[in-house]
């Protein structure tokens, strides 16, 4: 497969915000890549020997007043205004105290009737980081070498690209008149991590590659294992442990404060508000933070054995993903041995071996999830709902017509032969429709160019007869001829194709969202989107091609156009569909404290239909419990509704021409206010909430309302110096609206596609 190419766009140190910072989970339009602008653009910088954050000099005072309120430093903090920069100034207490922060933690669905607890760190912390991947880059690759055993470890920094989706330019006719508007990976900046990984950056890719295969060929058993709750039970001081020695840390715990592997424990418990027990779950920081760690344990594993005349690579094979562990083996003694030390030597680093999920795989290796998913391969490769034919072609492969139904019954059929489960399969099943998909959506779009094309040729050799001699009307008259019966023959087969293209299409929203309903979890909401936002953008690209080609050739035939998009009626019948689904995910379930993340994936999706498919606030104030009424029929605001959500429903009711959702929006404005009653800015999700607030243009219907409901927020979190007048208050809000239009949410650029694309390839696991 060809890669894409990307331009080089250099090295810079604050990119660390834009890979190892936020968890993959995060809802779409959340992201750093407005805080990184900020960053670079006003050059802000901690100054750690000085105990000073720096940035451009900026006369309006906006700058100032915007650092200080992102970065939560105190108001008793030296300003100074020096020649070629300005900076806060602190002195050590406070320095050391404004990096003491609550981080933003969020439930996502893990397991049944469990839950992961993500975690978006504070802008200071974040900020900080940027300064210490710089200075220890180099330490973390030297020390992320240790082990032979581990298959994702840092290797290289790698380089920032900027991507280009040439597949328009290449797509592109030469002619003029066509130009078939595809859906298309959109240009994006696109960097999955600050280093560059060895081996694998995905877990299946280890599966699928030579050296797991060889290692099936060279050894009978394989051993899988995992660490119990490994991030959470990470002890932060035992990093230091880990890079030097036990006994020589304790005895010199001063000194150590000032090493790499001391001010990698500081860090990450100021992050997370001092606690030493547990690491932050979710960023690629706590990744490489664990692997250090991992590392050594791997190396001391390796030692041992081999001072018990085991030789590594020859009587035994050790491959470890982040903390799960595949050990190929022939002797049994080897394996109770590689048990009994690693059960030690993780103790040793107060972390445990999960008993419950050690699996002992006898030859052949192949588990019960590998034939299941070659189980659901044939599937999906015999049914028709998934491919173009003609009655020959299903006479010679075989094909069967499988509904949505068909498939989802011989889906349970494999799940209890093979004795898997749904969520051993949802990934993977809903990534094989995305590329089908696709393969639909690109094979019609060749069709429907041929065709075009054709009537091009068409009116080209018509105009010839026109002007050609009397002589040579006969040869060009047959060329006409056989273009007509080229063309007859084309749309017959556009016609066959559009008409299963539609069917297809249907079955297989029915089938996403059977295949999502079982077991909805954030990662396949992020697919189910894939899927759904595709067919949308292919339905709206097709209707812009057609007015695209009206406009360059305003005389064409309506033959000509009858199979480029779907009918009113078909149009909506899909977008209902769509609609329908989503609203039976929404009616099903209550969006719960632990797992609101997952629909919230599917709200812009609802966005993207337009303004005839937009939820009643009934059914929004139902799903997020925005309200509850009480035995005294009192209404009751959800205080506790956290960030995401908020924001996330401001954005789902910008589309409000019929102020369909003015009361949600008064509600919402009043859970905000609510919520700064106690804001603390040393909270990560009291800054967020508040820096997006004041660039939201949806917070209120009118700019007098918008600018009121900021001026409100700012005023209950003292914002303002005292006798501050309303017009110099407005005048602030406007500079702070005027500086940037985005921050941690864009409000301006949601642009779903984008977001989606940006996604795909950057789940770690």
């Amino acid at each position: 497969m060809r890669r894409k190419s990307g331009h080089n766009i250099g090295y810079k140190k604050e990119r660390v915000v834009l890979s190892d910072i936020l968890p993959y989970e995060v809802p779409p339009f959340f992201s750093n890549r407005h805080f990184y602008n900020f960053l670079v653009k006003n050059k802000v910088v901690i100054d750690e020997s000085n105990r000073a954050i720096q940035f451009s000099k900026d006369h309006s005072g906006v700058l100032k007043r915007l650092i200080q309120t992102l970065f939560g430093i105190p108001n008793n903090v030296n300003f100074i205004n020096d020649t070629n920069f300005d900076y806060f100034k602190f002195n050590e207490t406070a320095f050391e105290k404004v990096f003491l922060t609550i981080p933003f933690k969020f439930k996502i669905t893990h397991k049944d009737n469990d839950y992961r607890e993500l975690t978006v760190i504070h802008p200071i912390n974040q900020l900080y980081l940027v300064g210490f991947y710089d200075k220890y880059k180099n330490t973390i690759l030297y020390n992320t070498k240790l082990s032979r055993f581990s298959l994702r470890k840092p290797s290289k920094v790698s380089s920032l690209k900027y991507y280009k989706d040439n597949t328009n330019k290449k797509k592109k006719s030469k002619n003029q008149d066509i130009e078939i508007i595809e859906t298309t990976d959109k240009e994006y900046t696109s960097l999955k991590t600050f280093f560059s990984y060895q081996k694998y950056s995905n877990i299946y890719e280890f599966y699928e590659s030579y050296e797991y295969q060889r290692a099936e060929k060279r050894f009978d058993n394989l051993m899988k294992f995992d660490i119990s709750r490994c991030f959470d039970s990470i002890y932060t001081h035992t990093l230091s442990w880990a890079l030097s020695n036990k006994k020589i840390v304790k005895d010199n715990l001063f000194t150590n404060k000032d090493s790499f592997g001391g001010k990698f424990d500081r860090v990450m418990q100021q992050m997370n508000y001092n606690e030493t027990n547990g690491i932050v779950i979710g960023p690629e920081f706590s990744r490489i933070f664990a692997e250090l760690i991992l590392q050594r344990i791997d190396k001391n594993v390796e030692k041992e054995l081999y001072s018990k005349g085991y030789k590594y690579k020859e009587d035994y094979d050790i491959y470890r993903y982040v903390d799960d562990f595949f050990v190929f083996y022939n002797d049994d003694k080897i394996k109770s041995e590689i048990l009994s030390l690693y059960k030690i030597k993780l103790q040793e680093y107060n972390l445990f071996f999960n008993d419950s999920k050690t699996k002992i795989l006898p030859k052949p290796i192949i588990t019960n999830i590998t034939i299941a998913k070659e189980e659901i391969r044939k599937l999906i490769e015999h049914s028709m709902i998934f491919q173009f034919y003609d009655s020959e072609m299903k006479k010679q492969i075989g094909l069967k017509y499988y509904s949505a139904k068909d498939i989802i019954t011989n889906y349970k059929a494999i799940l209890a032969k093979t004795e898997t489960s749904y969520k051993d399969l949802q990934n993977y099943f809903l990534a094989i429709i995305f590329n089908k998909l696709k393969s639909l959506i690109k094979k019609i779009q060749e069709e429907q160019e041929a065709v075009l094309h054709l009537y091009v040729q068409k009116r080209d050799t018509e105009t010839k007869l026109d002007d050609v001699e009397e002589n040579e009307k006969p040869k060009h008259q047959e060329k006409l001829d056989e273009i007509f019966e080229e063309i007859k023959e084309q749309e017959k087969e556009l016609k066959s194709y559009h008409n299963q293209l539609f069917k297809n299409i249907n079955e297989i929203i029915e089938l996403t969202f059977f295949i999502y309903s079982v077991l909805p979890r954030v990662t396949y909401s992020i697919k189910v989107c894939h899927i759904l936002f595709r067919i949308i953008d292919f339905i709206k690209n097709q209707e812009r091609t057609k007015q695209s080609y009206l406009v360059k050739v305003p005389n064409a035939s309506t033959e000509e156009l009858k199979y480029i998009a779907f009918d009113f009626d078909k149009k909506h019948n899909i977008f209902k569909r769509i609609y329908d689904g989503i609203s039976l995910v929404f009616q099903k379930s209550l969006s719960s404290e632990y797992a609101e993340v997952e629909t919230l994936y599917l709200l812009p999706i609802i966005n993207e239909l337009g303004e005839n498919y937009r939820f009643e606030e009934e059914l929004i104030n139902k799903h997020f419990r925005v309200f509850h009424i009480d035995n005294q029929n009192v209404k009751i605001l959800n205080s506790s509704m956290n960030y995401f959500t908020i924001i996330s429903l401001l954005n789902y009711i910008n589309v409000d021409s019929n102020q369909k959702y003015t009361v949600i929006r008064a509600d919402i404005q009043k859970i905000i206010i609510e919520k700064f009653n106690n804001f603390e800015k040393n909270n990560a999700e009291d800054i967020f909430l508040l820096i997006d607030v004041l660039t939201c243009p949806y917070v209120g219907t009118t700019d007098a309302e918008i600018r009121d409901f900021r001026r409100q927020v700012l005023d209950k979190i003292k914002f303002f110096d005292a006798g501050t007048s309303i017009a110099d208050k407005n005048d602030i809000i406007e500079k702070i609206a005027s500086y940037a239009s985005d921050w941690f949410y864009s409000w301006k650029e949601n642009d779903l596609g984008k977001e989606l694309n940006t996604k795909r390839g950057h789940s770690v696991y």
